[in-house]
């Protein structure tokens, strides 16, 4: 009996064992996978972030004005499409032509930034002015070439990543998906419970549901807020750069309020283009630029980001920027926007958790 278990040790060994190496020699085809499965699953993922987007403006309409749920959607939907359609009217050409139009004057910025070095070593007296000049030929030479490589990789994500009409066809199925989502909410949940009890059993879904309900009420909150938040602090950051004279105000304030929601280093980020673009026209108006953006985060931090996300996340200075820093190593820009609410959940259960265990600190 002991010879038998033995040897099915060893068989169970090498069978994972082999089916490990095959995974790993292939893994590229089990990348391209897992990649078409997550490019099903992004309706769904626009269609959950929907949700949470609109199930306020349903609520207030069913429960406050007693309006049917049916037509709290339609009208939701109608105000949400105007909105949008508004947003891409007005907002995208201009966004684009201006993409285009700093795409375009890279050689012109190369050639500045060149002459600027050349005048800056020829200023150091002390230094062999040729030596560096050769240095800064040399490495100035290469910025024509570098703006055709961008707007070369700039084509390939539209063509490979970003299809416009991909985008479409999963936009459109995204309203669909959460018009139900949002039609038959509680049946969702029910089913979506009971599936969970199955699957997992009574212990480990109650701990599941108690997990999703946890990330529901903050994760929910928490960019419903943030989102609400960077937008109006896009919105003051175009006007600002607009009457202070900044070129591409509408692009910049776009960007800026895109990066507020990366908390720390993402007003950092933002405001760097501007400096520098408009560094390149005016230096007086890059000041006054960077000086405006300076007041549209102190206000932000002070009254705007309390009053609309509020504290509910808790999470230490520290532990943010861990979570951003951890996030956007693993994910890029998606994982820093992700990695705050995940951070504070995860605190919430590692909390309860030591809590539970009642350690005396003063043995």
């Amino acid at each position: 009996m002991k010879d038998k278990k033995i040897y099915f040790n060893i068989v169970l060994t090498v069978v994972v064992s082999y089916i490990l190496i095959k995974l790993i020699d292939n893994y590229n085809y089990f990348f391209d996978v897992i990649t078409l499965l997550l490019s099903l699953l992004t309706p769904f993922v626009i269609a959950f972030i929907l949700a949470y987007i609109l199930n306020p403006i349903v609520n207030l309409l069913e429960k406050k004005l007693k309006i049917k749920r049916i037509f709290s959607l339609f009208i939701t939907y109608g105000f949400f499409v105007l909105l949008l359609g508004a947003s891409i009217l007005f907002t995208v050409p201009s966004i684009v032509s201006s993409l285009a139009d700093i795409v375009n004057q890279l050689p012109v910025y190369a050639t500045q930034t060149q002459e600027f070095l050349i005048s800056f070593v020829e200023s150091l007296k002390h230094v062999d002015p040729n030596t560096l000049k050769d240095v800064a030929n040399k490495t100035m030479a290469a910025m024509p070439e570098f703006s055709n490589i961008f707007i070369g990789y700039i084509g390939n994500i539209f063509n490979t990543t970003f299809s416009i009409g991909k985008f479409i066809v999963q936009l459109g199925l995204a309203f669909i998906i959460c018009f139900y989502i949002l039609l038959e909410k509680e049946s969702f949940i029910t089913f979506s419970k009971k599936l969970v009890y199955i699957l997992l059993g009574e212990k480990f879904g109650k701990f599941t549901l108690d997990v999703c309900s946890t990330l529901n009420s903050n994760i929910g909150k928490y960019f419903s807020g943030k989102i609400l938040d960077s937008a109006i602090v896009g919105i003051l950051s175009a006007i600002g750069l607009y009457f202070v004279g900044s070129k591409y105000a509408l692009l910049f304030g776009t960007l800026v309020g895109f990066m507020n929601l990366i908390p720390y280093f993402g007003p950092v980020i933002g405001m760097a283009p501007v400096v520098i673009i408009n560094l390149f026209y005016s230096p007086k108006i890059a000041l006054f630029s960077l000086i405006y953006l300076i007041l549209v985060q102190q206000l932000e931090v002070a009254i705007i980001e309390p009053k609309i996300v509020g504290g509910q996340l808790g999470l230490s200075p520290f532990l943010t920027i861990l979570a951003v820093t951890i996030g956007g190593g693993f994910f890029g820009i998606p994982g820093m926007i992700l990695s705050v609410p995940i951070m504070g959940v995860l605190k919430i259960y590692i909390v309860e958790f030591i809590d539970s265990k009642q350690i005396n600190l003063n043995n």
